[in-house]
């Protein structure tokens, strides 16, 4: 009998499970006037940036999912390296969250994410390497003011660590517009930053504080499927060393500069 009362509440609980669970995903379809990591421009060209993702829901278990996030250059100009940056970024990731109070969500995420770089030349082989990065997010949804913060260390390439963090919120404008400005601060060790910034290797490059970036979304929903979205933002390389490095590198690297996208987004 107790045998049979326990299997009971087992398969209540997974009936319940298979209740709350669900599927969600999302996706966007932008273009982008430059290729921007990390504050750097790295390419002066516009892009096709598009990202998508699938997730299985669990209700208080959190959800699991899977995301895609690809960069196409519009130009051949890196023929040198490449037929065009075809840079394809996958990831696996788990989220959850903690409510706190009424209108207070301490929301989490933790992955990993593997850079994939498509139709290189035998040049750009051996500089765009394949890197493995773990990570991790959390951000303080409320009504006033939204911090969030992530890290990311790449065990593969670099044994580097990158970190940022900012300040973000959500204005509800007329006419179902939403307006969110945004502020974000970024850096890492030397080992990650000397691979992401010029000159590149040679060590000139010290660990802190590489960049900071003011940005603007404006965004619409048509309905709950459905939405458009564009972003103006300014960033500024605000390390010395790596602003030195720029000074003396010959790509598309900028100590300062105002780019943007626009865009399309689904959900379901």
């Amino acid at each position: 009998m107790k045998k049979l009362m326990l299997a009971a509440v087992a398969a209540f609980s997974c009936a319940e499970l298979r209740a709350d669970a669900s599927v969600s995903g999302y996706g966007a379809v932008e273009v982008s006037s430059a290729y921007v990591l990390y504050g750097g421009r790295q390419n002066k060209e516009p892009c096709w940036w598009t990202y998508g993702e699938l997730n299985f829901n669990a209700d208080a278990w959190g959800s699991l999912g899977a995301s895609l996030w690809q960069n196409t250059d519009t130009t051949c100009r890196r023929k040198a390296s490449m037929r065009r940056m075809n840079e394809w970024d996958w990831a696996t990731y788990y989220r959850n969250g903690l409510d706190l109070a009424e209108g207070w969500r301490l929301s989490g995420e933790v992955g990993h994410i593997w850079y994939k770089y498509h139709g290189l030349t035998p040049a750009g082989s051996g500089i765009y390497k394949t890197m493995m990065e773990v990570y991790g997010r959390l951000e303080l949804n409320n009504p006033y003011l939204t911090p969030y913060c992530a890290i990311f260390h790449d065990w593969k390439v670099t044994d580097g660590t990158f970190a940022l963090a900012g300040l973000k919120r959500d204005i509800a404008l007329p006419h179902g517009l939403t307006f969110t400005p945004d502020i974000t601060v970024g850096g890492g060790d030397r080992r990650y930053l000397d691979n992401l910034y010029p000159p590149w290797g040679f060590g000139g490059v010290k660990g802190g504080v590489s960049y900071a970036q003011l940005s603007g979304k404006l965004s619409y929903w048509f309905n709950d499927h459905f939405g458009v979205h564009a972003l103006l933002a300014c960033s500024v390389i605000v390390d010395g060393k790596i602003r030195a490095g720029i000074d003396m590198d010959g790509s598309d690297y900028r100590k300062q500069f105002v780019w943007g996208t626009v865009g399309v987004d689904v959900a379901f």
